[in-house]
């Protein structure tokens, strides 16, 4: 045997009483699972790791973020404890500092939230420009679908202060939504493959230590789509050169019928790869956020009557989108944040299911947030599947019912999806949240944010226990990349991935902490 591990809990996550306190592991891949029987497989090479009673689990796996944009975001300037425009204008300005940043170069940040203001106003050119106006400032919303530009950077590329409407966006006064981002992304230098490469790794290097093993990943149009080839050779010759350290499913986020055919052409196929970077299906954006009021709802916003979000497809064009994947055994995963794109979405899913039917496509929609029971029950009709991130709840509980009014009674309803038996999986949308798989557990089961409020908790009667948190994050989350048959779960034969817990999870989640990472046998996190 290469590794045992002994003396602790391990949860092979078949059922909720399969529990072992050994496990031996041999070539990447679990050997065997018992009691003290395990250690007498040792040999003079293996590896005995005494566990002092902590619990192992399969290692998490994240089933929708952005591991490229997350390992670039760590470089950039972090927003996310700003808490006025004045912070965000302060942090800005000591990040060009810190860093010497030249004269006529970009300035790029993430996380800022106008919700966590003192003064709840999205900020807009006008503020950026007490930050610099000699940099190209473009620092984005927390949830990613929103950014603000400072004047400079608006005057030297063109761009009109006032209100400009195109096909899926609009700016205003530097804030750009939905496809606008583009305008401003276009304009930026394009990072080299050696960027690409050490991005990659600084995410991966991160997730690990946060006990996640598998990422299902949004990485495509991070910066623009002619980097695509670049960022699907980064991550081969890392698998090649053993430097990827989490295992990559790439939500193949392609923005057009056009492109998808390209790829296509050039020979796209979900499931191909290797161990660690593997296709999958195609990402869809469909409509933006619920914090940047760009989801696309059936009714207007309640705290914004003149506003119901923005979509980025007719339905004509999603269908033929959807069609054109299905019909090359392609699934799609869509992004719907809104109740009107869930519609939209599912009417594109059951138009291609009905013309070329596939019963081992694993359609899904990416976020389900605003829904309504009815919608849930056809989702099950349609067998689609939910990529659900709890650790949303930290934020939108405090603002849902501001939001979408009394369709909040019906949204992020995850003990719902489980009782109608929806495939449902967790993940973060890492950067856009925390990667943390601790804290989406904490709000999956207390409904609470991560500062326990509120206090009776949002929805309380859709709580799912931690041991079905836990499950949403392994086993479902294989399922759907299609390795129920070798992650998710501690069995013979499946991949040595798992996750050595400090603390007891059952008895309190966030003070509990991740002690180690295993990842195909090797260990590539142990906390000092």
């Amino acid at each position: 045997m290469d590794l045992i591990l002994h003396n602790g809990r391990i949860f092979t996550m078949r059922n909720e009483s399969e529990i072992y306190s050994a496990v031996a592991i041999k070539d990447a891949k679990i050997a065997a699972l018992g009691q003290n029987e395990i250690l007498d497989l040792k040999t003079n090479t293996t590896q005995i790791i005494d566990l002092k009673g902590k619990d192992v689990f399969p290692g998490f796996n994240d089933s929708h973020m952005h591991l490229l944009g997350l390992g670039a975001s760590l470089s950039q300037v972090d927003l996310s404890k700003a808490r006025s425009k004045q912070d965000v204008i302060n942090t800005t300005k000591q990040f060009i500092k810190k860093h010497n940043i030249k004269k006529n170069h970009w300035v790029v940040g993430r996380g800022w939230n106008q919700d966590n203001f003192d003064v709840k106003e999205i900020i807009t050119a006008d503020d950026l420009d007490q930050a610099s106006s000699e940099h190209y400032l473009f620092l984005r919303r927390a949830c990613g679908h929103v950014a603000t530009c400072n004047t400079h950077l608006l005057n030297t590329f063109g761009f009109k202060k006032e209100k400009t409407l195109i096909d899926g966006g609009v700016y205003e006064n530097g804030v750009f939504k939905e496809n606008a981002l583009e305008l401003v992304a276009d304009k930026m230098e394009l990072p080299t493959k050696n960027d690409l490469m050490m991005w990659i790794k600084a995410g991966a290097e991160y997730v690990n230590s946060l006990g996640i093993t598998s990422v299902q990943s949004d990485d495509f149009c991070v910066f623009s789509e002619t980097l695509i080839p670049d960022i699907i050779t980064s991550f081969n010759e890392l698998d090649q050169n053993n430097e990827l350290s989490v295992r990559v499913y790439e939500q193949s986020l392609l923005r057009n019928k056009y492109i998808l055919q390209e790829e296509l052409d050039s020979g796209y196929q979900q499931n191909k790869g290797s161990d660690f970077f593997k296709l999958g299906p195609l990402k869809i954006l469909g409509d933006g956020s619920l914090g940047g009021r760009t989801a696309w709802l059936n009714k207007p916003y309640s705290d914004s009557p003149d506003e119901v979000g923005i979509h980025m497809y007719e339905q004509d064009d999603l269908n033929e989108y959807v069609a054109i994947a299905h019909d090359n055994n392609i699934a799609s995963a869509i992004h719907c944040i809104g109740d009107r794109m869930l519609d939209s979405a599912l009417e594109a899913i059951s138009n291609a299911k009905e013309k070329t039917p596939n019963t081992t496509l694993r359609h899904g929609i990416v976020h389900c947030q605003i829904t309504s029971n009815e919608q849930l029950i056809r989702m099950k009709e349609l067998d689609v599947m939910a990529y659900v991130q709890p650790i949303f709840l930290d934020y939108d509980a405090h603002i849902v019912y501001n939001r979408v009014g009394k369709l909040a009674e019906t949204s992020y309803s995850w003990k719902t999806m489980m009782d109608l038996g929806l495939r449902m999986s967790f993940g973060s949308d890492a950067p856009v949240d925390s990667a943390d798989p601790l804290k989406g557990i904490h709000c999956a089961v207390t409904r609470q944010g991560l500062d326990y409020t509120p206090v009776d908790g949002y929805l309380k009667n859709q709580t799912i226990s931690v041991y079905d948190a836990i499950y949403n994050y392994t086993v479902e989350s294989a399922y759907a990349s299609y390795d129920e048959d070798r992650k998710g779960m501690l069995l013979p034969g499946f991949l040595a991935d798992m996750v050595i817990l400090d603390g007891n999870i059952f008895d309190d989640i966030l003070k509990t902490e991740v002690f180690m990472t295993i990842v195909g046998g090797n260990i590539r996190f142990k906390k000092v």
